[in-house]
C-alpha cells in the first residue's frame, strides 16, 4: 500500500448566517453613507456636497453648470441646491469606461 497522504484543501472558514447578515448590513450602510443617503432628513444638498458626491471640486462643478453640464440644479448664487436623488441618478446614467470603449470601437 502507498503511504501517500490524500491532498487536503486549505481550510476556509465559512461564516455563520448571522455573521454574513452583519457584514452585509455594514457594507450597505457604508455604501449608502458614501453616496449621501446617510442623512435623509433633507433631500437637498449644496454645491460643495454635490461636488464631493460626484468627485470634482466645487469650482469644476460651477464650470459644469455654466456650460449646461452636470446634474440638474435649481436656485442661483449661493442658494444653488441639488436633489440628492437627481445627482445619484445623473451619476448612474453616465457611460462607463466599457461603454465608451465599445462605442469607440464601433465608431472606427
Amino acid at each position: 500500500m502507498s503511504d501517500a497522504k490524500p491532498l487536503s484543501l486549505p481550510f476556509t472558514a465559512v461564516p455563520a448566517p448571522h455573521e454574513l447578515d452583519d457584514l452585509i448590513e455594514r457594507i450597505v450602510q457604508k455604501t449608502l453613507a458614501q453616496v449621501g443617503y446617510a442623512d435623509q432628513a433633507n433631500p437637498f444638498i449644496n454645491s460643495k456636497a454635490c461636488a464631493d458626491l460626484i468627485g470634482v471640486s466645487s469650482e469644476h462643478l460651477c464650470a459644469m453648470r455654466a456650460r449646461g453640464q452636470g446634474p440638474p440644479w435649481s436656485g442661483e448664487g449661493k442658494w444653488i441646491r441639488y436633489r440628492r436623488f437627481d445627482v445619484i441618478s445623473w451619476l448612474a446614467q453616465l457611460p462607463t469606461t466599457l461603454q465608451r470603449d465599445a462605442k469607440t470601437a464601433t465608431d472606427n
